[in-house]
């Protein structure tokens, strides 16, 4: 497991096995570097006329053994132009140099990339970013592979350099933060990426109660219990598997006592082969990533906790399977679910994440929150209108809303609204029952919120549709292929904007 530390000192001092320093356009170094090449017989400027190294963003070339410094290696890490830098951008320098260098075996190394200027962004911000960066970009889900690198030496130790000794404890105190969302953020990855076989509903559960703190008390309700309670949209979806539902709820009293707690709701559809109404074999194995959205809600406790967030928070996980055994749910049932006085008809079985969210919704409002967010993969409709860049935001808390987009740009980890026109209402109606489960091929994510609205009341509701976001089988700047934890630095940013 790789360890971070800040510290202040100057590149040709530090004795790791790398140091990394900032290369801005046109062959632009920033102090760090005129630092180290007044301290080295000016190799840099020497090194720069000579190679076509220009600054291009992302861009890197390493010196080896470069008289004058301890380190075995100076990497300049090009920046491009700085006026356009941002707080993601300086993850992803980081990230990329992270992977370069553990690549590479070295070990430790310290990275000078604080000193760069990010518009409105302070020490601590680029310190939590940099920080990010580093862990999200080295994670890797490789337990179930046999055949390993035996020589490759991995990343060990990497400081991040900030400008004095002044600047530590605020620096210490974002980059505790990042560790903790950091950790949250691969937890969520770690249980997207396991196999249907192995995260089972049990599986989900189990990892819930694993997550231990003093103000944390977790609930794991078996098939019994679910029936006793009243789920019953959930134990409908369930009838086609052998597999055992839960439904877990997490709460966190970390706010004061009696303070309403913002519920998150998370879909637990652990594999999803869409019942009666079968999904094409083409990229079914991918059906394992449908219970993203509980996966993000844990990895967001086990975030919050390790911060010790001053905030009250409920997390409740409907989990099951949607296969095809003799007992599954039909097309033309009717569901009375949790909430007694709607009925739902299903038009269609593979529309089954909104029916076992309509029960968790329903006992979220009971349970008196300020306010709900619900994290699915929802509809693969979201995916055709906004791919995999963005999460779709719908619901009707409007302030709610408007926070998760400040939170989403503020980490990258962002949101797009859809309107909920009330005309859309129409398309969720029944011939037969209160509502049905699809509304047909025309605005397939807005339809889907629209059902989900119908068990939310007056609570203020956003609903993330994270079905473009949770997964990436092509891994991106900093995430490795397969789940990204999409959702986890969002809400974490947003909490502690609550209670800061």
């Amino acid at each position: 497991m790789i360890e971070l530390n800040v510290k202040a000192g100057h590149a040709h001092q530090q004795c790791d096995d790398a140091v990394v320093l900032p290369l801005l356009e046109e062959r632009k170094l920033t102090e760090s570097g005129k630092a180290l090449q007044e301290a080295t017989a000016k190799v840099l400027p020497n090194f720069l006329k000579k190679f076509d190294c220009m600054g291009k963003f992302g861009s890197s070339r390493t010196l080896y053994d470069v008289e004058g410094t301890d380190t075995q290696r100076v990497m300049l890490l090009g920046v491009g132009d700085e006026k356009k830098l941002s707080l993601h951008k300086l993850r992803v320098l980081a990230s990329k140099a992270a992977r370069k260098l553990d690549r590479s075996g070295a070990r430790d190394v310290s990275l000078f990339l604080t000193e760069l200027n990010v518009d409105g962004a302070s020490l601590a911000d680029k310190v939590q970013a940099i920080a990010e960066g580093v862990e999200l970009g080295l994670y890797r889900f490789d337990k179930y592979q046999h055949k390993k690198d035996d020589q490759h030496r991995d990343l060990r130790l990497v400081s991040i350099m900030v400008p004095s000794k002044a600047d530590l404890e605020q620096s210490e105190a974002a980059l505790k933060r990042a560790r903790a969302v950091s950790a949250g953020t691969n937890f969520a990855r770690d249980l997207s990426n396991e196999p249907g076989n192995v995260c089972t509903p049990e599986f989900l559960g189990d990892q819930a109660a694993a997550l231990t703190h003093a103000k944390l008390n977790v609930t794991v309700m078996d098939k019994a219990a679910i029936e006793a309670a009243g789920f019953d949209a959930l134990l409908a979806v369930n009838q086609g598997s052998a597999k055992e539902p839960r439904f877990i709820i997490l709460d966190y009293k970390g706010g004061k006592e009696g303070a309403a707690p913002v519920a998150l709701v998370g879909k637990g559809l652990t594999f999803d082969a869409g019942g009666i109404s079968i999904k094409p074999g083409a990229q079914m194995d991918e059906m394992k990533f449908d219970m993203c959205g509980s996966a993000s809600v844990l990895g967001i406790f086990k975030a919050i906790t390790a911060m010790n967030l001053p905030i009250n928070v409920l997390g409740l996980i409907p989990s099951t399977e949607n296969l095809l055994g003799s007992a599954a749910y039909k097309p033309g049932d009717i569901l009375v679910g949790y909430k007694k006085d709607i009925t739902i008809e299903i038009q269609n079985t593979d529309a089954e994440g909104r029916i076992i969210l309509s029960d968790a919704l329903a006992y979220a409002v009971d349970q008196k929150p300020a306010e709900i967010i619900d994290f699915a993969t929802l509809t693969g409709a979201c995916v055709v209108a906004l791919g995999a860049h963005a999460t779709g935001l719908l619901g009707t808390g409007e302030k709610l809303k408007q926070d998760l987009k400040v939170s989403g740009d503020h980490t990258y980890d962002r949101v797009w609204e859809l309107p909920m026109h009330e005309e859309y209402q129409e398309q969720i109606k029944s011939d037969i029952a209160d509502i049905r489960n699809i509304g047909g091929r025309d605005a397939g994510t807005i339809t889907a919120a629209c059902f989900l609205s119908r068990f939310v009341g007056d609570v203020p509701w956003a609903h993330l549709d994270i079905a473009g976001t949770a997964w990436n089988m092509k891994g991106n700047e900093i995430s490795a292929k397969g789940g990204t934890g999409a959702g986890v630095r969002l809400i974490v940013d947003y909490l502690a904007r609550k209670v800061s």
